[in-house]
């Protein structure tokens, strides 16, 4: 080859040392020099007869190239390879000398870090070892189930255990496999190292090992790696699964401001709570309301979504939390420190008095906390007397609601006459016409009569004045401009800012204001009555005052129940006490069985009675049940009384109460038209309250105060009706004059479209005139004299 003929010069460390050595200079001289050694090597390495095209292809074009180039570049070259090969050959052994003076340190530190971790552990299981014999529980098990118990209770109660358990066992699994690497199969130890870490990773078995030895140990540390990669699953799928279980339970804090917080416990009256609110928030482009119930979060939306959330939503946000409402952390849940109004409900199923201790606690724990900071609250309250304290401990600006009662009592007024239970159903919800208060302009110096009739789509009832809420004050009313009007409209956005100047004369015929004006109908005495209750519930005591406040005297209650009559007779004893009352007009006579016995039923005075009332009976458990019952009880008395004898000219009213909405079809399908859904008409009027907090007062003053009360009427009772044009059609701004003259206010009138609803509340085109049927009736506001119970007797002319 071309190399073995190149002179000395070739392999001198410079062109000037090339240039002074004799490629045959003396033996001592090429004896002393290295590159000269290393240039015999090569000789003694390449024999003479070696060509070019015994190389690999790659070796033979370098050889080929280096031909081709002059002497001396081909010289220079050859002395850069052998010194690169020199110097690498010498960092090679360099590298192998410091690791093996290297060698020493990780052993010794795998092996201090081992005799700690022992020495750690012993002391723990000494420890726990004079722990197991001082609390002699060598009776019940032995000390390594001992130290399983103690494990167990350390892991359980120790944050992030699984974490530090899982780094512990790779930690050692790591060094005792990188150890054995180093120790057995004579590697580095950085080398030893990470194989031992990518066996634990990407676990192989040890095939990537170039030893048995190696395999060996690869096999094992890739096991131990395997379980550990088990056991990081595990820890990850349970920590997912808490962060899951963690938003499906609700344990993350409602972050919100100003929004709308609901405190009650599941049940149907919460859907419907939630509806209407819903509702009435439609118009403000909706609101969020954060729902906290003791029931699991889970359970609650899946009622809800049973319940047709998504049609009545609207553009509002429902959440849901789960806890305990007498709890501040639970509280904190749904953000009520900045909540702008809060409903508390009362919880069903229990007693009265159970009910309201619970509720007294919650309350507290928003007062003991001033929460909500800038709202205020809306409270049920199931006792009269609690009303009081109720409202001594809510924050200022709150309501308290007894609305079981005020439910109650408007069952009663509802059974004295047909038709108005739908109408207190239409009025008292937001789906539909409903009551509002606001300030209004332009009505100083008018009368309340010229008022009406310049609020166009909306009716006033009343007004509200630093006083208090005075509703059908006399038509004569002058205003002095500060006062605020009570309406009947069908949202708050129709209620208009200022009165038109729309006169009388432009709205009603002279004829008709020219009738002789009066004070309100004049009511004949009540008469004397016997009432049927089939049924009993808590219901009931309300109910008793307000039927003596409303039949005559010598009037007779017959009560068939389950219920033993001793019980009975105790609770209405109580009842009465509670509410200050001792019934006067009232003879309560007893009969006990089962609601559905026939043969008992037809014992019963219902050919005889004026209401029939049938209760629901809570009891029972599933109010669907119970609404089964009372329906079945009260087709069973329409037959009663349609195969009797019935000497009564007209056929008592039977009004059934009713628990679910979904019973509604059910009872109109049965021929039922009027009925009381009691549990669904509470959530309302608790929502009305919360939305129109006004509303409160206009409750006390048709319930509570007594001063007014819906009623029935046919326009022919009213004298200036006889000034109406009946051929020709007359319209609702002369029924509503016509009314006025007597000092009342008519709210609507029936239906011209029986398709549409028995009744129309509040029509909206008032100058529209209508064919007048001889059935037709008008549903009117009347005034109630103090000392007058009313009654549905037929009113004359005052």
């Amino acid at each position: 080859p071309f190399w073995l003929k190149l002179p000395q010069s070739c392999f001198d460390s410079s062109p000037q040392a090339a240039s002074s050595v004799d490629f045959a200079g003396p033996q001592a001289e090429m004896a002393n020099d290295p590159k000269q050694e290393s240039c015999t090597a090569m000789q003694a390495a390449c024999p003479d007869g070696l060509e070019t095209g015994s190389l690999s292809p790659v070796a033979g074009m370098l050889a080929q190239l280096l031909e081709t180039l002059p002497e001396e570049d081909r010289c220079h070259i050859l002395q850069k390879l052998m010194v690169n090969g020199i110097n690498t050959s010498s960092d090679t052994v360099d590298e192998q000398d410091q690791e093996t003076s290297q060698t020493p340190w990780p052993v010794i530190a795998f092996l201090l870090f081992s005799l700690g971790v022992a020495i750690y552990s012993a002391q723990i299981i000494r420890k726990e070892k004079k722990r197991y014999l001082s609390q002699n529980a060598r009776a019940q098990g032995s000390f390594k189930q001992y130290l399983k118990y103690r494990f167990g209770y350390w892991y359980a109660w120790t944050p992030g255990s699984a974490g530090i358990v899982l780094l512990f066992l790779s930690f050692t699994l790591l060094l005792t496999g990188g150890f054995l690497m180093r120790v057995i199969d004579n590697r580095p130890m950085s080398e030893s190292m990470w194989s031992a870490w990518i066996w634990i990773a990407a676990p192989d078995g040890g095939a990537s090992a170039d030893t048995q030895t190696g395999r060996l140990i690869g096999l094992i540390t890739s096991i131990g790696g395997m379980l550990i990669f088990a056991l990081l699953m595990s820890v990850i799928s349970s920590f997912f699964e808490d962060a899951m279980q963690s938003l499906r339970e609700g344990r993350l804090p409602v972050i919100e401001g100003n929004h709308l917080v609901v405190i009650s416990h599941l049940n149907c009256s919460l859907a419907v709570l939630l509806e209407e609110i819903c509702f009435a928030e439609e118009s403000e482009d909706g609101t969020l309301i954060a729902v906290l119930c003791p029931s699991p979060k889970a359970e609650v939306e899946e009622f809800l979504r049973e319940s047709n959330v998504r049609e009545w939503m609207k553009n509002s946000t429902i959440v849901v939390r789960s806890g305990d409402p007498r709890r501040d952390d639970d509280l904190k849940k749904v953000a009520v420190q900045a909540a702008k109004k809060v409903i508390l409900t009362s919880k069903p199923g229990v007693s009265r008095e159970e009910a309201d201790v619970i509720t007294l606690t919650s309350l507290m724990t928003l007062r003991s906390n001033d929460w909500p900071l800038n709202g205020t609250c809306v409270v049920q309250c199931q006792l009269v007397r609690n009303q009081g304290l109720f409202s001594r401990i809510a924050k200022e600006g709150s309501k308290v609601l007894t609305s079981v009662d005020f439910v109650s009592e408007l069952l009663v007024q509802c059974s004295q006459q047909r038709g108005l239970a739908e109408v207190v159903r239409s009025i008292f919800c937001f789906d539909g016409d409903e009551f509002y208060v606001q300030p209004m302009e332009g009505i100083k110096g008018r009368t309340f009569m010229e008022v009406l009739f310049a609020l166009p789509r909306v009716i006033m009832i009343g007004i509200v004045t630093s006083n208090g809420v005075e509703l059908l004050p006399p038509m004569d009313r002058v205003f002095e401009g500060d006062e605020r009007v009570v309406v009947l409209a069908e949202d708050d956005s129709d209620v208009p800012g200022e009165a038109t100047l729309r006169t009388l004369e432009q709205s009603v015929s002279p004829h008709v204001l020219s009738s002789e004006k009066s004070q309100g109908l004049k009511l004949l005495p009540p008469k004397q009555q016997i009432v049927v209750i089939v049924g009993w519930n808590e219901m009931i005591g309300a109910m008793l005052v307000e039927l003596d406040k409303t039949v005559g005297p010598g009037s007779t209650l017959v009560i068939h129940s389950p219920i033993a009559k001793t019980v009975r007779e105790e609770f209405i004893f109580k009842a009465q006490r509670r509410r200050r009352h001792t019934c006067n007009n009232l003879t309560i006579r007893h009969s006990e069985g089962p609601l559905g016995a026939r043969f008992l039923l037809e014992e019963l005075p219902f050919a005889e009675a004026t209401t029939i009332l049938v209760l629901a009976d809570k009891e029972v458990g599933e109010s669907s049940i119970a609404d089964a019952q009372t329906l079945a009880v009260s087709v069973q008395i329409q037959d009663i009384l349609m195969r009797g004898n019935n000497q009564n000219t007209l056929r008592p009213m039977i009004i059934p109460q009713l628990v679910e909405a979904d019973s509604e079809d059910l009872a109109r399908n049965s021929g039922i038209l009027d009925y009381m859904l009691t549990d669904q008409l509470v959530a309302r009027i608790t929502a009305c309250v919360a939305e129109v907090p006004q509303l409160s007062c206009i409750i006390d003053c048709i319930v509570k105060d007594r001063s007014c009360k819906f009623c029935i009427r046919e326009l022919k009772e009213y004298p200036a009706a006889a000034a109406l044009d009946f051929e020709n059609g007359i319209t609702f701004d002369e029924v509503s004059a016509a009314v006025a003259c007597a000092n009342e206010v008519v709210l609507g009138w029936s239906s011209a479209n029986p398709a549409e609803g028995a009744w129309e509340m509040n029509p909206k085109e008032r100058d529209q005139k209508r064919s007048w049927q001889e059935d037709a009736r008008l549903v009117v506001l009347q005034k109630v004299e103090r000392g007058d119970p009313g009654s549905d007797s037929s009113p004359v002319a005052k």
